[in-house]
């Protein structure tokens, strides 16, 4: 009977543990660029910057640390986090990977 319930306590302490480890996928239109990173909003704002929007917009916002070449203000990405979020506004991470994503018919 010890060894099923330490068996079980085992096991609910592995899947605690892994958890953590799932990747958080967001995607929005890049807003700015700075040679850190990009900012990610869930809008496009064509010609605005984050000055121009910040006391309005209340929509998701995320600063990417990136040194991936090749994006622009208003594309549409899809990105995956690497490692932990910083909980302010906007809210700040590593960016793991990058797609660019094509653009529908607005």
């Amino acid at each position: 009977m010890k060894k099923i319930v330490l068996l079980t306590l085992v096991f609910t302490a592995l899947i605690g543990c892994n958890q953590g480890t799932s990747q958080v996928v967001g995607e929005g239109y890049i807003l700015e660029i700075t040679n850190k990173g990009i900012l990610v909003v869930d809008e496009k704002f064509p010609v605005k910057s984050w000055k121009d929007i910040m006391n309005e917009y209340s929509g998701n916002a995320i600063w990417l640390s990136t040194k991936k070449h090749g994006l622009k203000p208003g594309q549409k990405i899809q990105y995956q986090i690497k490692g932990g979020i910083d909980e302010s506004y906007p809210t700040q991470a590593e960016a793991k990977h990058i797609t660019i994503l094509k653009e529908g018919k607005e």
